[in-house]
């Protein structure tokens, strides 16, 4: 990974610098699937991260949740834009019909399970201004105690970068930056161009990524961060990873999953990426490489469970172990296809504005990522 710009790299640009530039306008896009608390919650943070100097608007794509949470949005948040899916259509499709229903030069992505500082947009938005090129920016992630949250940014994703993350030689990346991984494990604390960063908090230029295309609605979940990242770097844009710019992140890998559970989507939609992209003699590997570093993983954390007797060793090797099987195991088959996103109905729209006091009163799709392995 590399550092480029000395303004972006050093974090010196200023809010001031937005304040005098024309009014920003930004389309806020979240995904819904069955998390209406997590939904409200996010709706009643979100004022507060919002800078002055920015018009935004929210659109909430939700994929025909069977909670409550549609009925609570519309009820305690009448402005947003409701894109309603009328079917389980995964996290690119909900992704990309919001984005279509917006026209704003700058879409934030947003999980329900993240929470903005802040000062998070303000400095993302700051990236943007100070490199041109830049298509996509995120901030450092981090869980609710403040824990630094690895597997959110990293390398170009190579059969190389994953093999120096599966060995454990990414660790010594700061000395060699040839084997950097494909997952960031350290907290660097700066601003650096990387191969891709986690969609769960993501500024996107709108004319880049219309440029190159939206997410891919191939991918069901997961792995669309890498691929949409992939493919503004094959154009030439630019990725940016904030490490000095903090977001939360509960993570649903994290205390809202299931103990000993990790979705098959989690490989399946690696793999097909891989295979799409790569292909051959590299996918083998890449497959091989998963099982053993997994099963292995599982086999350590199984004597950390002898010895200790604690839940956490036990869960994740429950949880390892079967990731190094679904490396080997046949794909779990995908929802069918559902309408086509000219034909999704939506409701409501109305921009706010920054500073505005009326609102300042006012899915988990996420990647399942390595950081609990």
């Amino acid at each position: 990974m590399t550092t480029s710009s000395p303004a972006v790299a050093s974090g010196s640009g200023t809010s001031d610098d937005l304040a005098e530039a024309a009014r920003v306008r930004v389309d806020v896009v979240i995904v819904n699937y069955n998390t209406a608390d997590l939904l409200i919650e996010t709706m009643e943070q979100l004022p507060s991260g919002m800078p002055d100097s920015v018009d935004w608007k929210v659109f909430v794509a939700d994929n025909d949740s069977a909670d409550d949470s549609l009925e609570r949005l519309r009820a305690g948040f009448p402005d947003v834009e409701v894109v309603e899916m009328g079917w389980n259509a995964g996290f690119c499709r909900g992704n990309n019909a919001a984005i279509r229903r917006g026209d704003a030069e700058f879409v934030l992505l947003v999980n329900t399970d993240t929470r903005l500082f802040p000062d998070t947009l303000t400095q993302l938005l700051q990236t943007m201004h100070d490199d041109p090129r830049a298509a996509v920016v995120a901030p450092r992630l981090e869980f609710a105690d403040g824990r630094f949250q690895t597997a959110a940014a990293g390398a170009p994703f190579t059969l190389r970068s994953y093999l120096t993350w599966t060995t454990g030689l990414s660790r010594f990346a700061d000395r060699w930056p040839a084997l950097e991984g494909v997952y960031t494990t350290q907290d660097h604390g700066r601003a650096e161009q990387v191969g891709w960063v986690c969609s769960a908090c993501m500024l996107l230029r709108r004319s880049a990524v219309e440029e190159v295309g939206l997410m891919d609605e191939r991918i069901f979940l997961y792995m669309d961060d890498v691929d949409l990242c992939t493919r503004v770097r094959d154009a030439g844009w630019t990725v940016w990873h904030r490490g000095d710019v903090r977001a939360v992140h509960f993570m649903s890998g994290g205390a809202l999953r299931k103990p000993g559970t990790i979705s098959p989507y989690t490989v399946q939609s690696m793999t097909s990426w891989f295979d799409r992209r790569y292909g051959g003699w590299r996918s083998v590997a890449l497959r091989g490489a998963g099982t053993v570093a997994h099963g292995l993983r599982g086999i350590r954390n199984g004597l950390q469970y002898a010895v200790h007797r604690d839940e956490l060793s036990k869960d994740r090797s429950v949880m390892n172990f079967r990731l190094a099987t679904y490396f080997v195991r046949p794909a779990v088959a995908g929802p069918l296809a559902g309408p086509a996103p000219d034909d999704i109905p939506t409701s409501g729209g109305t921009l706010h504005h920054g500073g505005d006091s009326q609102h300042d009163s006012q899915h988990d799709s996420t990647k399942e990522t390595e950081e609990e392995s």
